[in-house]
């Protein structure tokens, strides 16, 4: 009865991974396709994936496409790298509702990232040291809502309630040392607020890609003691695992990847609780095939919510954009509120 429920879930996995890999494909060649100037999407897939094989673009769309390069890759890696982070914290808390912008994690980050701009003005200058505080930061939101939820009995419902807080406090003192920050930085303070995928540049892609690739090549040697956590302490250490080490190890890869996407993008809410649910829901718990659909889907989410903002701004004739976090609000909250009702309930 096991190998054939195991063979259908790996063949749900692989059929998964096809159809997300092909979207993806097609949401990155649309993202490249919209803008000021609007092209062909046949044509930009031929001249970004194609030309290695010879293929001459036409009307220099390859030269257009490649300064809209940065934006895309930029909106996959910060998806991927916060769903991944959810996943991950999902997974420690064993709450379904977990997601380092409902927990807090990406207020603190933000709060520190700001906190240090002001202290450091030539922080911005120094990529890994960004990286740095803004893990810090992204550290400390976990630890307070951890701390505090135990306060508050330690059930799910207390360490949502928790993050809440903490995030509802430095979600309120990032925007008024934001607000000072935005004289250094001359970026409107909403931007850096609510995210956006625009203001990255094509050299700080290698900071944003590098340690997403780097963890997400590192989780899998967690697929087993993850797997094993989910069911308890007890059963983790009778098959050999330490819950300690696997959930501080879980918690840092998880601080360090939002951290990375609040250093560079700003605060970008929901994908992290959306995508995991949406990859468990097409492949099971198993992290063996969660971790990669998890993060195929954030990317996925990201692009398409960029590609609104694109559109919105094009249509609406807006002086600036929207920032990218309303539209993933906008998806988010819904399926927020849909899962705190089933909780409830259950």
């Amino acid at each position: 009865m096991a190998l054939p429920l195991y063979e259908r879930r790996v063949k749900h996995f692989f059929a998964s991974l096809i159809i997300l890999v092909t979207l993806l494909l097609f949401t990155f060649t649309l993202s490249l396709s919209i803008g000021s100037a609007m092209l062909d999407p046949v044509k930009v897939f031929k001249a970004i994936f194609l030309k290695p094989f010879g293929y001459s673009a036409e009307d220099n769309i390859d030269v257009i496409a490649m300064l809209r390069l940065s934006r895309a890759l930029a909106s996959l890696f910060c998806g991927a790298s916060l769903a991944l982070a959810g996943l991950l914290m999902q997974t420690i808390t064993r709450n379904p509702l977990a997601d380092p912008y409902i927990f807090g994690l990406s207020s603190t980050a933000l709060t520190a990232v700001a906190l240090g701009i002001i202290l450091v003005p030539n922080l911005m200058v120094y990529k890994v040291y960004m990286i740095v505080v803004s893990f810090l930061g992204a550290l400390a939101g976990y630890i307070l809502t951890l701390s505090l939820s135990k306060l508050g009995g330690g059930s799910s419902l207390a360490m949502v309630l928790a993050g809440i807080a903490i995030a509802s406090l430095f979600s309120g003192v990032s925007h008024i040392l934001l607000y000072i920050v935005q004289q250094i930085v001359k970026t409107p303070y909403v931007y850096l607020l609510m995210g956006s995928v625009s203001t990255v540049l094509q050299r700080d892609l290698l900071f944003l890609a590098l340690p997403t690739l780097l963890f997400a090549a590192l989780i899998p040697a967690l697929f087993k003691p993850l797997n094993a956590y989910l069911y308890g302490d007890e059963y983790a250490k009778q098959l050999g695992f330490n819950p300690t080490l696997v959930r501080d190890s879980a918690a840092f890869i998880a601080a360090l990847l939002t951290a990375i996407t609040i250093a560079f993008v700003g605060i970008v809410g929901f994908i992290g609780l959306a995508a995991p649910h949406i990859a468990r829901f097409l492949v099971g718990s198993d992290h063996r095939f969660a971790a990669p659909i998890v993060a195929l889907v954030g990317a996925l989410l990201t692009l398409l919510a960029d590609i609104v903002v694109k559109l919105v701004s094009l249509f609406a004739g807006a002086v600036g954009e929207l920032p990218l976090g309303v539209v993933t609000a906008v998806i988010g909250a819904p399926f927020l509120a849909y899962l705190i009702v089933k909780k409830v309930r259950e």
